[in-house]
C-alpha cells in the first residue's frame, strides 16, 4: 500500500506502523500510521470518546463535541471534565492532527488522480478537434471560408491544446513576453 505524504511524494508503508519513502531522499517521514486507532492503555469508552473527537474533523473542540453528543445540559460539564482528562492522557490533539493528514493524503492523490484523468480527456479532445477542423478545412469551398471562423476555429483548438500539454502562459505574462497577438488580413485575402 501507498499513501501520499503532504509534498505529493508517494511514500510506501512497511508496516502498520511505519512508512518510508521509494527512493532514498528524506521526504518521507516515519511515523506511526494508526495513532488515531485504539490505544492499549486506552478503555473503550475513552476510545468512542476520541472518536467522536477525532470524526468532528479539523474545526473540532472537546467542548463543541460534548455539547454536540451530551444533550442533558447537567451532564456536559461532568463530561467535559473527563474528556479533557482523556485528552491529555491520550494526546487527542496529535491523533486527531495525524488522523487529518491521514485523510488529507488520500483526498490530494484521489485528487491528483482525477486531474490526471481530465487531462487525458482534453488531450484526446482536442487532437479530436483539430483533426475535424483540418478535414472541414480540406473539404470546405474557399468561397464558403470566412476568415472569422478560420482564425476561431484555429485559435480555440491551439489554445487549447496549449493548456492541456501546460504550456500555456497566464494571461498577464503572455501579454508581458509576447505583446497583444493581433492578426490584419490584407484585401488580397479576401474571398480565400
Amino acid at each position: 500500500m501507498s499513501i501520499f505524504n503532504n509534498k505529493g511524494k508517494k511514500c510506501t508503508v512497511l508496516s502498520d506502523t511505519a512508512l518510508v519513502n521509494n527512493d532514498s531522499s528524506s521526504d518521507c517521514k516515519t511515523f506511526s500510521l494508526e495513532t488515531w486507532g485504539k490505544l492499549d492503555e486506552e478503555s473503550s469508552l475513552a476510545f468512542t470518546a476520541f472518536c467522536a473527537f477525532r470524526d468532528f474533523g479539523p474545526e473540532r473542540s472537546i467542548i463543541k463535541v460534548v455539547t454536540s453528543i451530551e444533550k442533558d445540559s447537567s451532564k456536559v460539564n461532568r463530561a467535559y471534565s473527563k474528556w479533557r482528562t482523556w485528552s491529555a492522557l491520550f494526546n487527542w490533539n496529535k491523533r486527531a492532527a495525524d488522523y487529518d493528514k491521514h485523510l488529507d493524503s488520500i483526498r490530494l492523490y484521489e485528487r491528483r488522480k482525477t486531474i490526471e484523468e481530465r487531462e487525458e480527456a482534453h488531450k484526446k479532445i482536442t487532437e479530436k478537434m483539430l483533426l475535424l477542423i483540418s478535414k472541414k478545412l480540406d473539404m470546405m469551398n474557399p468561397q464558403e471560408l470566412s476568415q472569422n471562423n478560420l482564425t476561431d476555429w484555429v485559435k480555440t483548438a491551439i489554445q487549447t491544446e496549449r493548456q492541456v500539454l501546460g504550456i500555456e502562459h497566464s494571461p498577464e505574462n503572455k501579454q508581458e513576453q509576447f505583446g497583444q497577438l493581433e492578426i490584419k488580413f490584407e484585401n488580397e485575402f479576401k474571398g480565400i
